[in-house]
């Protein structure tokens, strides 16, 4: 049943919430408040940008289900999360079912300055109280119930903002300087380099829709690598060995950053294992740290959680939005023959150029770093 000016008595009001990876704080704090103000009347499906979730797998139903059904569709927008096709392709799919969209900006960006359509609808600014009453009042008209009180709730989105914002304008930056940045030395080579792709059980099954083995097999032979499924041999190999550069195609948590090894529900990555495997962000860098590790790409996540800390110790190269499997199995393909041959930055460029995967590189330090790599010595081909 879609919006009318009748309120909405005998079932619960769906609303569809639309937002980037980075931006899950919002969005949950946001269901949190309108489950708990209209007593239940209201039920909310938060869909992500689907940037830290192997593309093509069983949740595309669900979202698909859920925007269905849906009788209004907030977008949470930032200047980023505008830019990303997988946000409009749902506030498309909402304005082709007929669902109101409501867009609620922050971090500077104002309702005017939204691109179409998104712009053709009334938005608003989650910091301001004035936008989150207009859109109680809504919904409120919706279901035929009292307009809840939301005068605290403007300052509490911009404690959320302060805390976002470090992380978001990190991201910037690395699309920004897209791998472009000034090398100012030789490059540095690292010989017979030894490369750990991280992994799970569920994501070799489900990633990529059935794919991810598509995406693995792409590593050069040449290149001496091997496979981690569970955070104990992970652990075992890092504080034993060094690793120079570590690929990660599992599911992080883009709310803390959290590396699961365990199967999770996907969208939204819950679950319900009462001691899941799991590795920190913390402990992940210091692991990394002991084993001198050079190079991580996140290749299956847009974690920006995990991404700024990982650069404490690492160089990193991320996924910045939805990409399909062949493209992925592209970029790695190409990354890591031309790192062969070329520095980072070449490497990076090329491959994000012949596969167009959306990719990002953030340098540890100032300056890009100009690694290379050396296989003088033939390699000891390690078992997948």
């Amino acid at each position: 049943m879609k919006l009318s000016s009748t309120p909405k008595l005998t079932s619960k009001l769906s609303v569809f919430l639309s937002y980037r990876s980075v931006e899950a704080r919002f969005a949950d704090r946001l269901k949190q408040y309108l489950i708990h103000d209209f007593i239940g009347m209201v039920d909310v499906f938060l869909a992500s940008d689907t940037t830290s979730i192997p593309a093509g797998a069983s949740w595309h139903a669900k979202i698909l289900e859920g925007l269905h059904r849906s009788d209004l569709h907030i977008v949470i927008c930032s200047s980023f999360s505008v830019r990303c096709p997988w946000i409009h392709y749902e506030a498309g799919a909402a304005a082709a079912h007929g669902t109101p969209i409501v867009p609620l900006c922050h971090s500077g960006l104002l309702p005017h300055q939204l691109p179409v359509p998104l712009s053709e609808s009334e938005g608003g600014i989650m910091t301001d109280g004035g936008s989150l009453r207009r859109l109680y009042d809504r919904i409120a008209s919706l279901i035929g119930s009292a307009v809840p009180d939301v005068d605290e709730y403007a300052q509490q989105f911009l404690t959320l903002q302060t805390e976002l914002e470090e992380l978001i304008q990190s991201e910037h930056n690395a699309v920004e300087r897209d791998g472009k940045a000034t090398v100012d030395r030789s490059p540095e080579l690292i010989k017979n380099p030894r490369v750990v792709c991280v992994t799970s059980p569920q994501f070799r099954e489900l990633g990529y829709a059935n794919q991810l083995e598509l995406v693995l097999g792409a590593f050069p032979e040449s290149i001496r690598h091997e496979f981690v499924l569970n955070s104990g041999d992970l652990r075992r190999i890092l504080l034993d060995e060094q690793v120079d550069i570590v690929h990660i195609a599992a599911f992080v948590c883009p709310r803390g950053g959290d590396l699961y090894f365990t199967h999770v529900g996907l969208p939204l990555g819950d679950s319900d294992v009462e001691e899941p495997d799991v590795v920190s962000p913390e402990s992940l860098v210091s692991l990394l740290r002991k084993a001198n590790t050079r190079l991580v790409v996140l290749g299956a996540s847009a974690s920006l959680v995990l991404g700024a800390q990982l650069l404490a110790v690492a160089n990193v190269i991320a996924v910045r939005d939805m990409v399909s499997a062949k493209a992925m199995a592209s970029w790695v393909e190409t990354f890591y023959k031309t790192l062969l041959k070329k520095p980072l930055v070449e490497a990076f460029e090329l491959a994000t150029q012949v596969s167009q995967a959306p990719m990002w590189l953030s340098a540890q330090q100032s300056y890009v770093p100009s690694m290379k790599l050396d296989m003088s010595d033939p390699p000891v081909l390690m078992g997948r």
